[in-house]
């Protein structure tokens, strides 16, 4: 399926670009580390600290930025900023990248299976109901000569 490699290419050529523009720095904690905001974890347990770090060369800037658990002020942190010294989200490495491919990849082909599985169903009701019609018209031809019955509507020619 092409779906899987084409979103790798799209978001390999994505990571190349970004990488162009952002870096892996070091930053110092000048706070001890406190539970993040459930805003920047989405709920999961994690810790930031006030940090301040250099970048590009000589602007100086301040922030939070997400650190383990427990680290005390003064500790070295890398943190990842952009071309302007502004913190941004960790690139995604190639592994993140080629789940995120596969999880497309099989998404669309369930999506196209279950697509194919309606159609089918739904032609085959489509077959039933007509094989059905026909056996019912059938059957109220043969069905008086076969019970002995008289046909439910008489002629005018009936005796």
């Amino acid at each position: 399926m092409a779906i899987g490699p084409a979103v790798w290419n799209v978001d390999s050529r994505t990571a190349r670009e970004q990488a162009e523009h952002v870096h892996r720095i070091a930053a110092t904690t000048v706070g001890a580390a406190e539970r993040a905001p459930d805003a920047w974890t989405g709920g999961a347990a994690e810790a930031v600290a006030q940090a301040a770090w250099q970048f590009p060369s000589a602007t100086r800037h301040t922030g939070l930025v997400k650190v383990q658990p427990r680290t005390p002020a003064g500790r070295p942190v890398a943190i990842w900023v952009d071309d302007t010294g502004r913190t941004v989200q960790v690139p995604p490495s190639a592994g993140e990248r080629a789940f995120a491919a596969m999880t497309v990849a099989a998404t669309a082909a369930a999506l196209i299976a279950l697509t194919a599985a309606g159609v089918v169903h739904l032609r085959l009701r489509t077959i039933e109901a007509r094989s059905l019609s026909t056996w019912e018209r059938d059957w109220e031809r043969v069905e008086p000569g076969w019970s002995g019955r008289l046909p439910t509507q008489s002629g005018v020619d009936d005796d």
